[in-house]
């Protein structure tokens, strides 16, 4: 018999509707933590630590972090992943049927995640999709998969742009570990629409190319210039009373968010791309 192939969910979706402390619950480990506001800390059950420091969740946020032997972190389903050694589509699917998160409310297509995740790299250079018209006004498609296998702690990100965990996971960013695909040996920024939905991934070499025939950063092919303003989803959520900052880059936005400048965007993504190289 074939294969069934598993539905697509919206791994954001999933994860709002779910806090970590449901998750700590579930696998009844939310009682061997400390509380302390909206901190607990206790030890990592993740490499089964037993120092009551090393592991910390903020429940406001939803996120987590091992300061000592995973030297990881992320988000609920992160967890999940890393707690039973399953990819983010399955993690995903998991807490569906766990929390009782309903399937067709979080669901797109019946495309396979793995199956769009794993596009090898060769097919992306021989058949290139071919470039938009000048007037072809159509959106730029959501994505059908995540990437997963993402290093959040990677020295790029830490030590050279100074990014701290909770900001690296806020916006999806991480090296990506896999071995397929454009993206392979390339931090990866996750785009998203005005509406919120991950429609494509630039891929960022972590720090200085090794040459000058690889370029600094690297989009897919087909990816429509002028779709998108980069962190536009998050900015029409803040108060108009605020004022709009407009810088150059993905790195610049994401820096001064974590400052505390949260109604910051950098317009025409391939633009700024193609001025970097």
């Amino acid at each position: 018999m074939p294969k069934e192939k598993k539905p697509f969910v919206d791994f954001r979706d999933i994860r709002s509707r779910l806090t970590m402390e449901q998750v700590l619950q579930h696998y009844k480990l939310l009682d061997t933590f400390k509380r302390s506001g909206h901190s607990l800390s206790g030890p990592c059950p993740i490499h089964k630590g037993t120092n009551k420091t090393q592991f910390r969740v903020d429940t406001e946020k939803n996120i987590w972090n091992c300061f000592s032997e995973c030297k990881h972190g992320g988000n609920t389903l992160d967890f999940i992943c890393r707690m039973e050694n399953l990819s983010i589509h399955d993690a995903a699917l998991k807490a569906c049927e766990r929390f009782g998160i309903p399937i067709d409310e979080v669901k797109g297509d019946d495309a396979s995640a793995e199956e769009k995740a794993a596009a090898p790299k060769a097919a992306v250079k021989s058949t290139p999709a071919p470039p938009p018209a000048p007037d072809d006004n159509k959106p730029n498609p959501a994505l059908k998969f995540r990437l997963d296998k993402l290093q959040r702690e990677h020295p790029y990100l830490t030590q050279e742009r100074g990014l701290t965990q909770e900001t690296i996971i806020d916006f999806g960013l991480g090296y990506f570990t896999g071995e397929r695909g454009m993206m392979v040996g390339h931090i990866v920024i996750p785009i998203h629409n005005i509406k919120g939905e991950l429609v494509a991934y630039a891929g960022r070499w972590p720090g200085k190319p090794p040459d000058e025939d690889t370029p600094k950063y690297k989009i897919p092919a087909g990816f429509k210039k002028s779709q998108e303003v980069f962190n536009l989803d998050r900015v029409i959520k803040e108060s108009t009373d605020k004022p709009l900052v407009i810088v150059e880059g993905f790195f610049d936005v994401i820096k001064l968010h974590q400052n505390g400048y949260r109604k910051v965007v950098a317009p025409d993504v391939l633009a700024l791309v193609a001025a970097s190289k």
